[in-house]
């Protein structure tokens, strides 16, 4: 079962201005440029074949003189616990760190770029599309983390934080508009927009008052380059970052200077740069509004813009992201203040329950969660990159009797796995498989 890390920041105003112990690090992380399928768009034919932005770890370490913590931007499609099994191993056995940097207080978080090799997960669903393990794709991550976090190390200094929010209109739509619509009215009726347009960012300033980097968080798929790009890139939020660490580092070289700019993923689920929105490529006519496909054989549905190409689209929305991030850096609306807090555990979703309120009717009922499986619409994939063979977003009533048959040829879902799932048909029960993707638990972790 995949592994995965729920990250959530929470910074609380507690008390008066204060000072705390701040570095940034920036290192590498680039990996192999050729003949390594990417890890996003689950594309075989994907491959590396050359190199359009440079990926970079950014580390950032907080420090209130009690307690530590260290955040990590990784240009990568995500980060596996392999890969943060390894960095502390590194931290610990050659640099003799154990006391200082754990499992408690490292989070590690990759940018979702959909344009970075594969292969590091050693998971089997995510490296399947690389045909398994790739081990210059994993040292490679796991030497340029460990080396940023080294960097932060080794450059912590007095400093303040300050909070910065705005808004961005004009960078990201919701990908799947018609799902957005099935949330309750009153739900829906607490915002203004169908997805998240708020920017915020934590700024570091030394106590000399200059400037040491900034983690943003805005919601927005790192999707600007399609599926059909061959070379590596950071897409537009490394893109966004490189402009704005330029800014603040005029003299250096891309991927040097002190200052440290990482704009980190978020709430970016259905989240999609593609502003264009989505159209049927042979025709140009608009896509089914329920199940993303096309009237016409062979057609797909598959969105664009704002640029004339995905080269031209990552440049635009970078730099709208680095304009409003410029704005926000100039702001600083609000010191942070206050007690570093953090909290680390193992939890198996499946095994978790809750209390769910239905707001219609009023009746409340205890839920649980789901053995893993995957449904028909995730063979289908989303606009930003539609899946292969004739899979249709949406789809609760398969008629496909091929791919039914293949589904029970793998394994039966239970009565109990479809009813969990429901109304989700199951295309493949990866976690009832004797688990056999991964039994282990989820790491779980919060910082404040």
């Amino acid at each position: 079962m995949l592994q995965s890390t729920l990250v959530l920041i929470l910074v609380i105003i507690l008390q008066s201005a204060q000072s705390y112990l701040l570095g940034v690090g920036r290192a590498d992380v680039t990996g192999p440029s050729a003949d390594v399928p990417f890890m996003g768009y689950a594309k075989m034919e994907q491959k590396g074949a050359g190199i359009h932005l440079r990926l970079f770890s950014r580390a950032f370490i907080i420090d209130d003189g009690e307690k530590r913590i260290v955040f990590v931007s990784v240009d990568a499609g995500m980060i596996g616990n392999n890969i943060r099994h390894e960095v502390l191993d590194l931290l610990h056995s050659k640099y003799n760190l154990s006391q200082v940097y754990t499992q408690d207080n490292v989070l590690l978080s990759g940018t979702h770029t959909h344009s970075a090799p594969g292969g590091f997960l050693m998971d089997f669903m995510f490296d399947l599309n690389s045909l398994g393990f790739v081990p210059d794709t994993f040292n490679a991550m796991v030497r340029g983390i460990t080396l940023s976090i080294l960097r932060a190390h080794d450059n912590l200094q007095e400093g303040r934080l300050f909070v910065s929010k705005g808004e961005l209109l004009n960078a990201n739509i919701n990908r799947s508009p018609t799902a957005y619509l099935q949330n309750p009215e009153e739900e829906r009726m607490r915002y203004e927009h169908d997805t998240d347009k708020s920017m915020v960012q934590l700024q570091f300033i030394s106590s000399s008052n200059k400037p040491l980097g900034v983690i943003n968080w805005f919601a927005v798929h790192p999707t600007s380059m399609n599926n059909t790009n061959h070379l590596v890139s950071s897409d537009n939020v490394g893109y966004a970052a490189i402009l704005l660490e330029q800014k603040i580092n005029p003299d250096s070289l891309i991927g040097k200077g002190k200052f440290v700019a990482a704009f980190a993923s978020s709430n970016l689920g259905d989240v999609s740069p593609n502003i264009k929105g989505a159209k049927c490529v042979k025709t140009g006519t608009e896509c089914h509004e329920v199940t993303s496909s096309c009237h016409v054989a062979g057609d797909v549905c598959i969105a664009s813009g704002p640029g004339v190409d995905m080269f031209d689209s990552t440049r635009i929305i970078a730099e709208r992201m680095y304009t409003k991030a410029l704005e926000l850096f100039d702001s600083r609306q609000e010191e942070v203040v206050g007690q570093i807090d953090y909290v680390h555990r193992y939890i198996r979703p499946f095994d978790e329950t809750a209390e769910y309120r239905n707001t219609s009717t009023g009746e409340t009922k205890q839920v649980k969660g789901c053995v893993p499986a995957l449904g028909h619409s995730f063979a289908a994939g989303t606009t930003d990159g539609p899946g292969a063979f004739d899979f249709k977003q949406g789809t609760t009533n398969p008629m496909n009797p091929l791919w039914n048959l293949v589904t029970n040829l793998l394994a039966t879902p239970s009565p109990d796995q479809v009813a969990c799932h429901k109304p989700k048909p199951i295309l493949l029960d990866t976690g009832e498989v004797g688990y056999l993707l991964n039994p282990s638990p989820f790491c779980w972790i919060l910082e404040r």
